[in-house]
């Protein structure tokens, strides 16, 4: 199903693809903004993006971080009074995520709120420019602090994985 931009259902929709290591009250702050800027419809995406090397390994160990946003981002934004239609975990693959949720909720443009970097520089492959290729609507970036959510103890040689704290663990 390809999604839908433009149309009459469409018009003031804005999905928001914030990633796990961002700071979620940030998130909210720049929605609540940007909804009583133009009263925007929020709509909320958190690809499950694995960040550095973890791609290697576990495709799935983003998972707990990405519905860990999810979650803190609705509960920031249900008590500053900022309601998202529609809210979910992603594709480790921002893209992808994107697409996903854009099929399940139309949107007419597209509010990033990425990975903080120490080195931020415009270029053709960056998510921005992609996700504009992809889906030919409005991109908009935001550079948001990173979370300081509890990461877990160190993995392999010590070095920190940089994912969530799991509350409870994993079903198989």
């Amino acid at each position: 199903m390809e999604p839908k931009r433009g149309n009459s259902t469409t018009t003031g929709r804005v999905l928001v693809v914030a990633d796990w290591a961002t700071d979620a009250a940030a998130v909210v702050a720049a929605c609540s903004w940007r909804q009583e800027e133009d009263g925007a419809t929020l709509g909320l995406v958190v690809p499950a993006r694995l960040h550095g090397l973890d791609w290697a390994g576990d495709p799935t160990a983003s998972i707990p971080c990405a519905q860990r946003q999810v979650t803190t981002i609705g509960w920031l934004a249900a008590a500053s009074g900022l309601h998202f239609d529609a809210a979910a975990v992603g594709d480790p693959d921002p893209l992808a995520a994107i697409w996903d949720a854009l099929a399940d909720w139309p949107a007419v443009e597209l509010l990033l709120c990425p990975r903080p970097r120490r080195v931020a520089l415009p270029h053709p492959f960056d998510l921005e420019h992609r996700a504009r290729r992809l889906t030919g609507l409005a991109v908009s970036r935001l550079a948001l602090p990173a979370s300081r959510a509890p990461r877990s103890a160190p993995g392999l040689l010590g070095v920190g994985r940089g994912h969530c704290v799991l509350d409870q663990p994993q079903a198989a």
